[in-house]
């Protein structure tokens, strides 16, 4: 068997002590606690983190690994107006929607979230342009968006939101929220609807999508407060994704690659390249997305036989790891 300076030309060094900044690759022994290590920078991992009292799809999201908002969305049946929140651990009710709605758009803060459009029961064909605002408590009407729809992206806070790619039908269109009133903002490159969105009203990233030829799409857009410019593609063309993070650092998973066709595909994007990382445990589309690259969340959604789910996953961006790989 060949031995480890065989191979890499150097023997292993013997230290008393872990070497302070040990760098990618490097093996040593530790003859103090006997150990053989190995550093290394580990791809992220998902887990399985608490259960959604009530299983959705097409439901709004908002706010962070440990301090989620999930709302509305379709139980098949019905389209409800239920809000949890997301402690790290375990969902707990929070107040109801005002109206009852699933595709509906969603951003901001457990404490400050924002929703708006989607479908709700009263008028199942035509979207809505309603907006309410969450508080923590309750949830308040917010001012109406310019042109109503539903499945789109969001991104940033309650005070400086965008809403991306209105449905039912592939748009360019997109609005801008201050907190009181939508206006218009800089139109997307080409239309789609059911794209992921990332990072705050200034500096957004927009991902996947449908085409309006119903073809999925792996286009990426970079928008800068007024005007979207081209990204890298994601790896996987897909509509219907969950996405998190900030325009340079964002997260992509789940999603759509054909009629009832899900995927459990997750991507990292730097500001210029999608990167595969380690798959969801389950496929996953529809369903909602927050936190960061570094510390996701995905939960509800709907599975490859349709069923509605209450699943939630949790995502650590993985990163620098020393590990054990001997022991004396």
């Amino acid at each position: 068997m060949s031995e480890y300076k065989e191979i890499k030309g150097i023997k292993v060094q013997d230290l008393g002590a872990d070497p302070p900044a040990p760098f990618a690759g490097q093996v040593w022994y530790n003859n103090s606690s006997g150990d053989l290590k190995y550093f290394a920078i580990q791809p992220g991992a998902w887990a399985t983190g608490g259960a959604m009292g009530t299983a959705r799809q097409a439901l709004g999201n908002a706010g962070t690994q440990t301090a989620g908002l999930a709302f509305g969305g379709n139980a098949n049946p019905p389209i409800t107006n239920v809000t949890e929140e997301y402690d790290g651990s375990a969902w707990t009710a929070g107040g109801n929607l005002g109206t009852a709605r699933s595709y509906v758009g969603g951003c901001g803060t457990q404490t400050a979230g924002l929703g708006f459009g989607g479908f709700n029961p009263a008028n199942p064909v035509n979207p809505s342009n309603a907006t309410e605002e969450y508080n923590g408590t309750s949830w308040t009407a917010g001012g109406n968006l310019g042109t109503a729809g539903n499945s789109m992206g969001g991104a940033g806070i309650q005070t400086a939101a965008l809403g991306i790619a209105r449905g039912p039908s592939a748009s360019t269109l997109v609005e801008e929220y201050d907190g009181s009133a939508w206006t218009a903002g800089g139109s997307l490159p080409f239309a789609r609807k059911a794209p992921a969105a990332a990072g705050i009203q200034t500096a957004a990233l927009a991902f996947g999508g449908e085409t309006p030829t119903e073809a999925q799409t792996a286009s990426t857009e970079e928008y800068d407060g007024s005007t979207w410019t081209a990204g890298g593609n994601l790896n996987t063309a897909r509509e219907r994704l969950s996405g998190a993070g900030i325009q340079t650092a964002a997260l992509a998973f789940g999603g759509s690659i054909g009629p009832s066709t899900y995927t459990a595909v997750a991507e990292e994007y730097d500001g210029s390249v999608w990167t595969n990382t380690s798959s969801l445990p389950a496929t996953f589309s529809h369903g909602g997305g927050a936190g960061t690259q570094t510390a996701g969340l995905a939960f509800g959604g709907r599975d490859p036989v349709n069923a509605v789910v209450n699943s939630t996953y949790e995502y650590d961006g993985g990163g620098p790891a020393t590990l054990i790989i001997g022991t004396n």
